[in-house]
């Protein structure tokens, strides 16, 4: 019996120690999150949400027999935003809290969009952007938290 009441002590210390960790990555993230500037990640993905709208229209035009003159070269300023979105990505500590920034920018970008199209638009950017930045897809996370 007292090596059941001592296994329980150990047991519910654990989880004490577990919750707490967890408590305390999530404040630190939220800390890390007030700290960051995320412009960069939402200009870079705004300016690729109308990139695949001139793309889309350039295509509707040349089915019409319309000539266009396509101005689709990344620009060093699209370049730049990739490269330190990519960067403020990186420093945060892990992937729980690189999720969340990925929803605090689909929050903040979502008001702006107009229709479910460029929602989903943002939505499949914004799953791109880990592997764009060299760190591979974030399991379990859905950058879009209405649909959580």
């Amino acid at each position: 019996m007292a090596r059941l009441t001592i296994l329980i002590a150990l047991f519910a210390a654990l989880v004490l120690v577990v919750h707490t960790s967890a408590f305390r990555s999530e404040q630190s993230c939220q800390r890390q999150l007030q700290q960051l500037n995320l412009r960069h990640c939402e200009r870079h993905i705004i300016q690729r949400i109308q990139q695949q709208q001139q793309e889309e229209e350039d295509r509707s035009r040349t089915l019409r027999g319309i000539k266009h003159v396509s101005r689709l070269r990344k620009s060093s300023s699209e370049s730049e935003e990739l490269d330190q979105c990519c960067e403020q990505l990186n420093e945060l500590n892990n992937e729980r809290c690189q999720c969340r920034a990925l929803q605090q920018i689909f929050e903040n970008q979502s008001e702006q969009l107009e229709g479910r199209q460029q929602e989903q638009q943002l939505e499949q950017e914004l799953e791109k952007l880990p592997r764009t930045c060299g760190f591979g897809p974030l399991r379990r996370c859905n950058v879009n938290p209405e649909e959580e």
